[in-house]
């Protein structure tokens, strides 16, 4: 079946070839990819920033997974090795399951839909749960906190908000990454604020400067996995329906 040797040079890719059950022809990883466990047995290839393309032409695959826009200049440098490559970059959570799909017909897989259709239905179920809300929640997502980094428009982190019941405060913003300042922060004033780096929760409670938001008084500062908040594959799902659960906690039972 091809293709045979894959090299994955992004977390997310990787995790959507076990979803998919193609891990016996992923050939190589990077030294970010940590799940499931079973993939750090894997020989690695440099790091998702900087992977080793002189180590990947020489292994000698049919297909490389790259990630993102910072990938893409990696991606041109391999076709024009004549490696096939398969690139995504999703904008929301429609365009990454998209990503899923197409990868998985690529791979010839042959239950792919009904793996895609799996991770829909959960998203239904959240919608339904949260569609009569009375409240969207204003929530700030941080993506770096030196410099102050967040999502807008155009992020698939945008879009996990929207989906989980919440607004971004910079969902207006039409680019997906970008620098903010506290002052415009303390404009929006976010009733929620989540990351994926532990130590951000006590730096925020102890910071006098941020006191006076909202999220901060009511102590509704949230810290989620990098492996749900920051990779747009099948675990995306789970980043909805966790950030629902807090976003709108009387919705949700306790499973």
């Amino acid at each position: 079946m091809y293709p045979r040797r894959i090299i994955s040079l992004a977390p997310t890719h990787t995790e959507i070839l076990y979803f998919l059950g193609a891990e016996d022809r992923v050939i190589g990883v990077t030294e970010n990819c940590d799940y499931p466990e079973e993939v750090l047995k894997k020989e690695t290839f440099g790091s998702w920033a900087y992977p080793d393309i002189s180590k990947i032409l020489n292994a000698k695959p049919d297909l490389v997974c790259t990630f993102s826009n910072h990938q893409i200049d990696f991606a041109r440098m391999l076709r024009d090795n004549g490696i096939e490559v398969f690139h995504a970059d999703p904008p929301d959570v429609k365009m990454a399951i998209e990503d899923i799909r197409k990868l998985g017909n690529l791979l010839q897989v042959d239950d792919v839909e009904s793996k895609v259709e799996s991770l829909l239905v959960r998203l239904h179920r959240v919608n339904e749960k949260i569609f009569d809300a009375k409240n969207r929640p204003q929530v700030f997502r941080i993506m770096n906190w030196a410099p102050l980094v967040t999502v807008g428009n155009g992020a698939f982190q945008n879009d996990v908000i929207r989906l989980a019941g919440g607004k971004n405060i910079f969902g207006d913003m039409k680019k997906p990454y970008f620098n903010v300042s506290l002052i415009d922060v303390k404009k929006r004033d976010p009733e929620v604020i989540f990351f994926c780096e532990q130590e951000l929760k006590e730096r925020i409670l102890t910071d006098p400067s941020w006191e006076t938001i909202s999220a901060v008084r009511k102590k509704k500062i949230y810290c989620f996995p990098c492996g749900f908040t920051c990779r747009s594959g099948p675990r995306i799902v789970d980043m909805v329906e966790e950030l629902a659960r807090v976003l709108h906690p009387g919705l949700f039972t306790k499973q």
